[in-house]
């Protein structure tokens, strides 16, 4: 079953990846290309996942998600952190701020489909 995903990713060819990735997977991708409107645009866009890199120009993706998960019209919807950042330390900081998953962005295509299909079988992982 298709399912929308929003996708915040600042950098074009991890955008292009993700997103053709994401459509092979049957999935409706919406991307964020500024951070700064990703509330906004989960708000209107009703994404049933969001994928949010965490390395973003003008915002710590860690803050972008704590936002989204404090807002009371898109805390309910699963998130995703994707970074480079690969350390215990980056992980849990994810986690704290409210991410449902972490995977590092050297993850491949059938672990992200994955990773997005739990997402929107559960609210909570």
């Amino acid at each position: 079953m298709s399912k929308r995903v929003m996708l915040i990713e600042d950098e074009p060819l991890h955008r292009k990846l993700y997103t053709i990735w994401l459509q092979l997977g049957g999935h409706t991708v919406h991307t964020v290309t500024d951070e700064r409107v990703a509330y906004v645009e989960a708000a209107k866009v009703r994404p049933d996942v969001i994928i949010a890199d965490i390395r973003l120009p003008h915002l710590d993706g860690r803050e972008v998600i704590r936002t989204l998960k404090a807002r009371h019209d898109t805390n309910h919807i699963p998130v995703l952190a994707l970074s480079v950042l690969n350390t215990i330390d980056d992980e849990d900081a994810c986690y704290k701020a409210g991410a449902d998953v972490f995977l590092n962005k050297r993850v491949g295509r059938e672990a992200l489909l994955a990773a997005v299909g739990r997402l929107c079988g559960s609210q909570r992982l």
